[in-house]
């Protein structure tokens, strides 16, 4: 598992650079400055993990509901894990038998836009792409990928919705038609496991 966590690590550094040196047009972020200073002397904003969003998520998850195009049940477990003094969080999804699919994410803060990002690896040989969010919005965290590195074959977005301290839904949806319409492919309920 270090070795997992460590490799996610790695990648989503070395991502965030590239992403950042080639991406035309970064989403900015209006940050108030102090008016007694120049932008030109401030040094930037760093970037941080909103602590209600490492705070909500951290542990392990429950959850179960349904494949929405065969109609299946399906089951699944998270469990999300704040690293590096909070700055990042490392979430693993995978789903119970007979059910197969399975990822490993990485959450963490775009320094330049200040937007929250995924970076998400899955099995079936789906291979990476990454996400970005503005947060926590109407209590939805809405990750949708973007088109610098997305699956080969759709756009797809993943809504956490909570609703209450110890629940919240997933919805994963994807796009064949770059973001015009989206089909729900899931819809889960998830609920925290208690502590060991």
């Amino acid at each position: 598992m270090e070795r997992i966590q460590g490799a996610l690590i790695f990648a989503l550094v070395t991502f965030s650079l590239a992403v950042v040196q080639h991406v035309p047009k970064p989403i900015a972020l209006k940050i108030s400055r102090p008016s007694s200073q120049s932008t030109s002397s401030t040094p930037p904003s760093k970037a941080f993990m909103p602590p209600d969003i490492v705070h909500y998520f951290s542990g392990n998850w429950g959850g179960k509901g349904k494949l929405i195009m065969s109609g299946k049940d399906v089951e699944s477990d998270f469990s999300f894990v704040p690293e590096i003094e909070d700055q990042c969080i490392l979430v693993h999804k995978k789903e119970r038998p007979p059910n197969t699919f399975e990822y490993f994410a990485l959450w963490s803060m775009d320094s330049v836009s200040g937007e929250l990002v995924m970076l998400l690896a899955s099995n079936h040989d789906s291979g990476a792409r990454v996400f970005r969010s503005h947060g926590w919005q109407n209590d939805k965290v809405v990750f949708q990928s973007v088109p610098e590195l997305h699956a080969f074959w759709a756009l797809e977005r993943i809504t956490f919705e909570r609703e209450s301290a110890i629940t919240f839904h997933t919805t994963y949806e994807m796009s064949m038609d770059d973001g015009k319409t989206w089909r729900v492919g899931d819809h889960q309920t998830f609920t925290k496991k208690a502590s060991p």
